[in-house]
């Protein structure tokens, strides 16, 4: 993918990112849309929940954009984003700050210099790309995941506190500030499915009594699928993909990662990872895709789940209800882009 210019007219915000660029990556046009329709459903999803307790509503903007580039820079790594806002913190208090005397022509959240190698002035000053500078410097630091994220931060930023405690005073500021923006992903329900419709027992999250794997299925299927069964239950978290909480996208890849198959966590590209399939011949394990609660867009899904055989769709519906089995027709009540078969693919 190349620099992409992403436009969130509703966020009042504007995001120039070279994420890929960054990372060495290519892609073609599908992948370069997919892409940027996600990250600026991410940046939506970030936004819903409004002010965060202790910022003002600037910091709390910046916030909300440093954690929603950072997940997508960093493949959705929780530390690189609580990282990422410590160092936010210490350096610019969350305020995007411009030019100041004596500041040696350091600009942004992130305090960045074009002499030090971070780019131009009007990407530092920008929120999304400044962090997903910082965040790409940091993933391509070699163990920065086993190292004390201050230590992490350190390496990156090179500031002159070289043993990294100026950004460690901030390491617990920001998980509070992260806890209170993943609390808004979830509470505003991006790509949530429609409620009701479970068959079985509540006790069961809607699975049938007497209900097993059907007896069609091949071993790549039946691996997906006693995954699945086996997370029934579990909170649905925007972002999370397991072991114990999930998102839609999260559970149907992590439930097709046990046969092999490698699906991206993301919906939209979920619809063509695989083998579309009619309706008509859905087989146990293909995906399901629906506009679901909150879609990136005209034929595009929101939400996804599994099929189970019988008339039978598990998900990670929505907070409020979790990981369920639902009927079909509820499953499809809001609508169906597409049934698709990974294993195919």
């Amino acid at each position: 993918m190349k620099v992409l210019l992403l436009a969130a007219g509703a966020l009042g915000v504007t995001f120039v990112l070279g994420l890929a660029v960054l990372a060495g990556g290519t892609g073609g046009a599908a992948d370069q849309q997919a892409t940027l329709v996600a990250l600026v459903s991410q940046a939506q999803c970030a936004t819903l929940g409004g002010p965060i307790p202790t910022l003002d509503a600037a910091q709390s903007s910046n916030a909300s954009i440093v954690v929603s580039t950072a997940a997508a820079a960093s493949g959705e790594s929780a530390q690189a984003e609580q990282i990422a806002l410590m160092v936010a913190l210490t350096e610019s208090d969350l305020h995007n700050d411009g030019p100041r005397a004596g500041n040696d022509g350091s600009l942004g959240l992130f305090q960045q210099r074009s002499v030090a190698g971070w780019g131009t002035a009007a990407q530092e000053l920008n929120p999304a790309d400044a962090t997903a500078m910082f965040v790409q410097h940091l993933i391509n630091l070699p163990g920065w995941q086993a190292m004390a994220p201050w230590l992490a931060a350190q390496a990156v930023q090179r500031s002159a506190f070289s043993d990294g405690l100026n950004y460690a005073k901030n390491w617990l500021a920001a998980g509070a500030v992260l806890t209170s923006i993943t609390g808004s992903f979830t509470a505003g329900g991006c790509g949530g499915g429609p409620a009701g419709g479970m068959v079985g027992p509540a006790s069961a999250y809607g699975l049938p009594t007497g209900y097993s794997i059907p007896t069609s299925a091949t071993t790549a299927e039946r691996l997906v699928l006693t995954y699945a069964l086996s997370k029934l239950g579990s909170p649905y978290v925007w972002g999370a993909a397991g072991p114990t909480s999930f998102d839609c996208s999260g559970l149907t890849m992590m439930a097709w990662k046990q046969a092999g198959v490698s699906l991206d966590h993301y919906t939209v590209s979920q619809m063509h990872e695989g083998l579309a399939v009619s309706p008509a011949a859905i087989a146990p394990g293909d995906l399901v895709l629906t506009p679901g609660s909150d879609s990136p867009g005209p034929g595009l899904p929101g939400h996804v789940g599994i099929y189970l055989g019988d008339g039978l769709v598990e998900s990670a519906v929505d907070p409020q209800v979790g990981t369920v089995v639902q009927s079909w027709q509820t499953f499809v009540s809001g609508g169906l882009d597409g049934v698709v078969n990974p294993g195919a693919g």
